[in-house]
């Protein structure tokens, strides 16, 4: 193993696309497509950001849930009509 010291990305969405199969509430079946409409607006508005998939993040009552790295910095209740909010929040975060 080694370390790689080239950073390509100022920062990590990560986006929840967890489903359950048992009925209860999960952010994949919630809103699916949330991750794919974040990634083009990142995108679209020149971030380098890097938008990731990832399963369960302990916080599906309150999904579908995004995370920002290394801010810190979690979102839940997270709709497609809320990307563009999404984009002014990174902005700000990159930007101090």
């Amino acid at each position: 193993m080694h370390e790689i010291s080239q950073k390509l990305y100022k920062a990590v969405v990560l986006v929840c696309e967890n489903r359950r199969d048992d009925g209860r509430k999960s952010c994949g079946v919630t809103e699916p497509g949330l991750r794919i409409a974040i990634k083009e607006a990142m995108k679209s508005a020149g971030l380098s950001v890097r938008v990731l998939s990832t399963s369960c993040m302990d916080h599906c009552k309150d999904g579908p849930t995004v995370s920002f790295m290394p801010m810190d910095v979690m979102f839940g209740d997270v709709h497609i009509d809320d990307v563009p909010e999404l984009v002014t929040k990174m902005n700000v975060y990159l930007s101090s």
